[in-house]
């Protein structure tokens, strides 16, 4: 059943794909919007769609919200888009002083995917062209005013002869105050109510996350006790879904077995560094040490889903709608300690103990997975080491033998270490 509905959610990306080569060829055009001080940037929720005659377009933006057979619509003369309004499959626009009628050979806008929120803005000649205004053209703004018997006049906005052009039944009047439609841009977004289409692609990786030597030089056994620290990165990543401005801030509540809340950037790849704080522990014979190997198995999955989107405005209202995407996730799902056959201290002898490992920490997500094997380069080994010392109760050692932890590389390390060999070396010969 999960192919089922991941083969679906393929062919539904396979179809968006056909309509982004669409795009390209002309059929969508992303709309421009206004920025302060003239410039023009892209819009991600409305797009002009080039329409043929009769065809329903769906998401079309309204003149005017109690008027549902009225849309805005743009035709282009002599290489040049003008707006106006389309009504019973005709786009009537000003050009040159006339009324232009246009039949099957315009453009509508639209809210890609409902995604957009639009208003209108008061302008006046004496103002220039609010912010965000949504452009027809590169410097004509979508225009109306309310007409005789409250049909709408629409038109665009040139803002070089600070006149607006509006149709007005069969004549074109220029005005100098208008209605200018505008894109409200959301500030956030949040994401929950989650479904996981099935899985269709999961592989683990087991990598070295770090190293460690567990030591004993003491005269008599002992159980070493060390404390580690590994950091791992955790990636997440809930697509870039048409209808969304890439980099908002988002919350996202992913859903079981892994229900967690986090804080991202949308659109983009998400990193966290999760950290596991884990003890290693070996019972060592006298003058012996072991080797830790950590081991991380890494997760990576992708799976497309659906939930519901909430975007939240400027003026704190918020829009809900359903969306699909596709999430990629890598975590951390199981990390071991692999400890080493015990080996003498003064000349790495083999001791006859079987190489054990121990789990440390296991994730609850259960999925049919391929695994393969790297090697990293690890955290330079740390040294513990229980040392002949009187016994002290703030240790982590469970026979209370305090812990001497020491750097491979330190400098002081030979000052704790040889004394406890020379004395390992005496019983020997004593012995023999």
């Amino acid at each position: 059943m999960g192919m089922n509905k991941a083969v679906g959610f393929l062919f539904r990306l396979m179809l968006a794909a056909a309509a982004c080569v669409c795009c390209a060829r002309g059929n969508m055009d992303m709309s421009k919007i206004r920025r302060e001080g003239g410039a023009t940037i892209t819009s991600s929720t409305l797009a002009w769609v080039h329409v043929s005659e009769g065809l329903h377009t769906a998401h079309a933006v309204l003149v005017a919200e109690d008027d549902p057979a009225t849309v805005w619509c743009r035709a282009e003369k002599h290489g040049t888009f003008v707006a106006g309004a389309m009504h019973g499959g005709v786009c009537s626009v000003p050009f040159l002083g006339k009324v232009l009628r246009v039949e099957g050979d315009f453009e509508v806008l639209v809210s890609v995917n409902g995604s957009a929120k639009v208003r209108y803005v008061q302008w006046d000649r004496y103002m220039a062209p609010p912010h965000n205004a949504v452009a027809a053209h590169a410097k004509r703004f979508l225009a109306v005013r309310e007409g005789q018997s409250s049909f709408p006049q629409a038109g665009f906005l040139a803002p070089q002869e600070r006149r607006a052009h509006l149709v007005a039944g069969a004549d074109v009047v220029r005005v100098d105050n208008a209605m200018v439609l505008v894109e409200d841009e959301p500030v956030s977004y949040d994401l929950r109510g989650i479904t996981l289409d099935g899985y269709i692609n999961v592989s683990n990786v087991d990598t070295v996350l770090a190293q460690a030597l567990l030591l004993n030089p003491g005269p008599s056994r002992q159980r070493v006790v060390e404390e580690r620290e590994v950091v791992v990165k955790q990636l997440s990543y809930w697509g870039s879904v048409k209808g969304t401005y890439v980099g908002l801030p988002s919350h996202v509540v992913s859903p079981p077995p892994e229900t967690e809340e986090h804080d991202l950037v949308w659109g983009i790849q998400n990193e966290f560094d999760r950290m596991q704080r884990q003890i290693l522990e070996y019972d060592l014979p006298p003058g012996t040490g072991v080797r830790v190997h950590l081991i991380g198995t890494v997760r990576t999955t992708e799976a497309p889903y659906n939930g519901k989107l909430t975007t939240t405005y400027q003026d704190g209202s918020q829009v809900s709608r359903v969306i699909e995407g596709l999430h990629m996730d890598q975590r951390l799902v199981l990390l071991s300690a692999n400890y080493s056959s015990p080996y003498y201290i003064h000349n790495n002898t083999v001791l006859d103990i079987p190489a054990q490992s121990t789990k440390l920490y296991s994730s609850t997500t259960t999925t049919t997975t391929t695994t393969t094997t790297t090697t990293t380069t690890p955290e330079p080994p740390k040294m513990s080491m229980v040392g002949p010392e009187k016994p002290k109760s703030d240790s982590l050692s469970t026979t209370s033998q305090r812990d001497v932890p020491l750097e491979a590389d330190s400098g002081a390390a030979p000052l704790a270490v040889w004394p406890a060999l020379a004395a390992l070396l005496a019983l020997a010969a004593a012995r023999a």
